[in-house]
C-alpha cells in the first residue's frame, strides 16, 4: 500500500490462527523500504467497507455514456456534494447505480465506504483532478 505521502507499506491478512513471523518479515520489508505490518481480522471483515466494496465491484465493467459523466460531474461542481439519490435523477443514458458506482470505482467520484452501508443518503462528491 502507497499512503499519500509516499510511505510504503507492505500488509498482511491472515484467517488462520498461525501468524507469520511479524518481525522476520519486518526485517525483510525494512531492507526493501516498506514497513510492515499484520492487518487485523477486524479491519476487513468487521465494518462496512467489505460490503460496500463488494457492492461496487459488480459495476466495475460498466461503461458510462459520456453524457451521463459530464452530467453528473457538472452537477456535483455545481451543487458541491449530493445524496446518492440526487445523484441518480442526472444520469439519463445508462442504469443509475451502475454509471455512480463505475465513476466511483473509476476514481471521478467518491463516497464514505466505512461509515454505513451505501444508501440513498449517503453523500456523493466529486474528486478534482
Amino acid at each position: 500500500m502507497e499512503e499519500t505521502d509516499g510511505c510504503l507499506w507492505l500488509l498482511d491478512v491472515f484467517d488462520r490462527k498461525n501468524l507469520p513471523d511479524a518481525t522476520g518479515l519486518s526485517v525483510a520489508a525494512s531492507g526493501l523500504a516498506y514497513r510492515y505490518r499484520v492487518v487485523d481480522r477486524a479491519e476487513i471483515y468487521d465494518g462496512f467497507r467489505l460490503k460496500n466494496a463488494n457492492d461496487l465491484l459488480r459495476y466495475a465493467g460498466h461503461n458510462v455514456p459520456l453524457g451521463d459523466r459530464i452530467r453528473l460531474l457538472s452537477l456535483l461542481g455545481e451543487h458541491g456534494p449530493l445524496s446518492f439519490s440526487d445523484c441518480l435523477r442526472a444520469v439519463r443514458e445508462t442504469q443509475p447505480v451502475a454509471a455512480i458506482a463505475s465513476l466511483i470505482l473509476q476514481g471521478h467520484l467518491e463516497v464514505e465506504l466505512d461509515d454505513e452501508l451505501i444508501g440513498p443518503e449517503t453523500m456523493v462528491r466529486r474528486i478534482s483532478g
